[in-house]
């Protein structure tokens, strides 16, 4: 746009006779220009940047880091200025106008500005205009040539590139020499070419030396053609090796991570953002940051946020991950705690836009139960939320609203329009795949069913299977006298007696239906394999549905901790218990950390390539992947020794898996 007012104006281009000062070069417009797309483009992020006035917004810019104190000084200064001498330009002949006038009109405007004569004028509004104009040609990247100089020849990176053994390398290094022909802005202007031709030899050879340099520089290529400006990136990058460091293995070890970034080049940010790298507070710090990503109080706008603020955080888990910075164990729980905020959030948002038509049902509301991984508090980079939606009260109540309905349709489709709120892509993109089939009779039901509906259900039809997913179950939605009111549901239902033959032949013959059906997919699939974390929570499930402590005591009222849906408390609870052996604990914590580092460095189960490789041994605490595959063999033989120890069979004599 200011391309194009550049373009098509009539004025001169530099402070004289006739140069407009507020559309000219470096003038009025150009700093608002500056100060609204930085606003535009983190203000969705950062609440702080939502200030009005052009002189606000460049020191909360500057305030939160976006840009620097100097632009800021600068441009608030210029611009501060360049509206006196405005309206100085009006008070003369009181009409609306920005141009300088000629000969002894330009004298009066000078004078009446407190200068000695035009020309002095004209030689302060050079020199604020310049200064003013060379930082905003640095966002918008005008379209300048290089210096030749600058200009690394072709053949030169071609040899650089079959020297570090990439792939048709005359090739290559043309379609990389074409990323600053003009086509791009981020390497458009002067100024960006000559950031960018410092800092390409050292990614490049990086890239190069990565396990996938073909996929990370395309992914980089659509970044650089995504963002506006990179100037600063380019810089930063340049500046701290680690920061290239990590931006290459985003864009190499993890394909969820290079392909969300080539989706999203502003999360660039997160990896030179200092605090972005800490682990997440707690949900209700969450929720309020989400809550403050919003740039409207409406509900798509809220929507919008809960993506921004879900997606930043879970790309800077991914990039703690693939750098070692933190235990996978604290980053399960961190993304569960992500997907409760966004949950909370969503579901009560959706609740408030709900009753506006349909009014509320007394006494009654939604509560929302999360099963597997979700309920265990511990998700991975590729779960899906497993929820079941219930509500309290009378089923055949009926709103108070315009257009009332009765409980029942009311609770399904507010529960339809919460899971469409977490899964249904908007402008910010998807968020979470939610999955309800563990509701009351699966798919073939409804979606909220009353929660005494749903006791009757569990007591009187489930089957043991379903019970045994309700020992990972977590009431996360709802008011404290409605959570209570399912938890005693649930603790009736997994302290209820059973048949101890029974219950050992459904877990024997489930587990022995999963092996044939869901095979492992490699040898890194610590999910899977005999010997893995699927026989360690069957294991568990079925010690907590027994219900009873060694010597016979009721397990609720001996050992609570042993029916937490947190399988790390579960363990621990079901060893002092001693129920299970004490050190089961460690399998659980490898293959665990395996699971969640897996996710992204090994999606498929297979061995990762070298780099993936040491990225999986050091999130697992180990120096190298040998060390590591050597401490997951021994794990599953001491989980399969607890299996025969409490089932009584041998599970790696019928192992079924896939070849690596």
């Amino acid at each position: 746009l200011t391309l194009r007012i550049r373009d098509s104006g009539k004025g001169p281009p530099a402070p004289g006779p006739g140069f407009d000062v507020k559309r000219g070069r470096g003038g009025i417009r150009e700093i608002e220009f500056y100060a609204q797309t930085h606003q535009l483009i983190h203000g969705g992020r950062d609440a702080s940047l939502r200030v009005r006035g052009t002189r606000a917004g460049l020191d909360a810019l500057a305030a939160a880091g976006w840009i620097t104190a100097e632009n800021a000084q600068v441009l608030g200064a210029a611009y501060d200025r360049l509206r006196a001498v405005e309206h100085r330009l009006q008070m003369v002949h009181d009409r609306q106008t920005h141009a300088l006038p000629e000969g002894a009109a330009l004298d009066n405007v000078a004078r009446l500005d407190g200068l000695a004569d035009g020309a002095a004028l004209v030689a302060e509004l050079t020199e604020l205009t310049g200064a003013s104009a060379r930082i905003y040609e640095e966002l918008i990247g005008r379209a300048e040539p290089a210096p030749a100089a600058a200009v690394m020849p072709v053949s030169a990176l071609a040899a650089s590139l079959a020297q570090w053994g990439l792939p048709d390398p005359r090739i290559l290094a043309e379609r990389i020499e074409a990323w600053r022909d003009g086509r791009f802005a981020a390497i458009r202007s002067p100024q960006a070419v000559e950031a960018w031709e410092r800092l390409a030899p050292a990614l490049l050879e990086a890239i190069a030396q990565s396990d996938d340099p073909m996929r990370a520089i395309t992914r980089w290529e659509r970044i650089i053609e995504s963002v506006p400006s990179a100037i600063t990136t380019f810089r930063l990058l340049d500046a701290r090796p680690d920061l290239t460091s990590r931006l290459v293995a985003a864009l190499t070890l993890a394909p969820v991570l290079s392909d969300e970034l080539a989706r999203k080049p502003e999360l660039l940010d997160t990896l030179i953002d200092k605090d972005a790298l800490d682990l997440p507070g707690e949900t209700p710090a969450i929720v309020a940051r989400m809550r403050g990503a919003a740039v409207r109080e409406d509900y798509e706008a809220l929507l919008d946020a809960i993506r921004i603020v879900t997606g930043e955080i879970r790309f800077a888990l991914g990039i703690q991950l693939i750098e070692g910075l933190a235990d996978p164990l604290a980053i399960a729980r961190a993304l569960s705690r992500t997907a409760e905020a966004a949950m909370q959030l969503a579901a009560e948002a959706t609740a408030e836009e709900f009753s506006a038509k349909h009014g509320r049902i007394a006494g009654s509301e939604l509560l929302i139960l999360g099963l597997g991984r979700l309920g265990g508090g511990a998700l991975t980079h590729a779960s899906d939320l497993d929820i079941v939606y219930l509500f309290t009260g009378d089923f055949a109540a009926q709103s108070d609203g315009a257009r009332p309905l009765g409980a029942t349709t009311y609770y399904n489709r507010l529960a339809s329009r919460v899971s469409a709120a977490l899964s249904v892509p908007t402008a910010q993109g998807a968020l979470y795949e939610v999955d309800t089939r563990l509701r009351p009779q699966g798919n073939q039901g409804p979606l909220a069913v009353s929660c005494e509906a749903f006791g009757k259900y569990q007591r009187e039809a489930a089957w043991t299977w379903e019970h045994m997913a309700l020992a990972r179950a977590r009431v996360l939605y709802g008011s404290p006298r409605a959570r209570a009111q399912l938890e005693a549901v649930l603790a009736e239902v997994l302290g209820a007696p059973r048949d101890r033959a029974a219950l050992r032949e459904a877990v024997l013959g489930m587990r022995a239906e999963m092996a044939k059906h869901k095979r492992p997919t490699g040898p890194v699939d610590a999910k899977l394999v005999r010997g893995g974390l699927v026989d360690i929570e069957f294991l568990l499930h079925y010690l907590q549905l027994k219900g009873e402590t060694a010597d016979g005591r009721p397990l609720a009222q001996a050992a609570p901790d042993a029916l937490s849906p947190d399988l790390e408390v579960a363990l621990a609870g079901l060893a002092a218990a001693g129920l299970v052996p004490a050190d089961l604990a460690q399998p659980h914590a490898l293959m665990s950390r395996m699971l969640v580092a897996g996710r992204l460095l090994a999606p498929d189960g297979r061995e990762p390539p070298p780099s993936g490789a040491r990225a999986l041994a050091r999130a697992c605490g180990f120096d190298s992947y040998a060390a590591l595959e050597e401490a997951f063999a021994l794990a599953r033989l001491r989980v399969a020794e607890a299996w025969k120890q409490i089932l009584g069979t041998d599970i790696l004599e019928t192992e079924q898996e896939t070849p690596s």
